[in-house]
């Protein structure tokens, strides 16, 4: 095969595997279409802006959509202020204290046997926060691209089931309601695989054009096969 046609193939590969195990990306940029899937992302009395949907306490988004027990779930926002506890993920149709929350300043898991607070965020300032929870029930929340929480959920107080994702929406009923903070979130991204720490960090906001992170072994491999063919012609 020439030199041109292995390029060719290799980028042509690349290409088709750049979004390998996304299924929906929310850019919200003056709507909360999907550009991946097909999902229904539903706000619940925010404001969709040129870039961001803007939520007062509680007014947060629903995910029609049935992520199951295994996924990645990437997403940039902030809180304007901070209660006690602040929703951001609820996992069980709003009902129940169990889920993902902020504790004040802090990313929490409620109510996991044992589990501390991790992260720190500031007030009005993004945060590009990533969850995963793997087939072993491991469920880690990263910030920025970095761990700073790592649950083993083995009461499965994060596996959606049959439910559909809420966002910045406490329970309505089953416990304590209305815990929430105002903020805004500039995107949602959702995968159906649990992203590795290398694959976290190299993940850009979708307004950067460049490879999903599963495309990037691909790439290193094809450019390793093109050197190798090129040394056996110089030969």
């Amino acid at each position: 095969m020439k030199f041109h046609s292995l390029m060719a193939a290799a980028l042509l590969a690349v290409s088709m595997d750049s979004h390998a195990g996304l299924i929906h990306q929310f850019n919200i940029n003056g709507s909360l279409a999907d550009s991946v899937g097909t999902a229904s992302l539903v706000g619940l009395g925010g404001t969709v802006g040129a870039d961001a949907y803007v939520f007062d306490a509680n007014k947060g988004l629903r995910l029609e959509a049935k992520l199951g027990s295994v996924y990645t779930i990437d997403m940039s926002f902030h809180f304007d202020s901070f209660r006690t506890y602040g929703r951001i993920i609820d996992f069980k149709n709003l009902y129940g204290d169990e889920g993902f929350y902020a504790a004040s300043d802090k990313f929490r898991v409620f109510n996991v046997a044992g589990t501390g607070n991790g992260g720190n965020m500031d007030a009005n300032v993004d945060s590009r926060v990533t969850v995963t929870r793997d087939a072993q029930k491991m469920f880690k929340v990263y910030q920025n691209g970095e761990l700073v929480l790592s649950v083993l959920d083995t009461a499965g107080v994060t596996d959606f089931g049959q439910n559909y994702a809420h966002f910045f929406r406490d329970n309505t009923s089953g416990g304590t309601t209305g815990e929430g903070n105002p903020g805004a979130v500039d995107y949602i991204r959702v995968y159906d695989t649990a992203l590795s720490l290398d694959e976290v960090r190299a993940l850009t906001p979708p307004d950067v054009d460049v490879p999903e992170p599963a495309s990037l072994g691909l790439m290193g491999a094809g450019l390793a096969l093109l050197g190798f063919t090129r040394r056996r012609r110089s030969n």
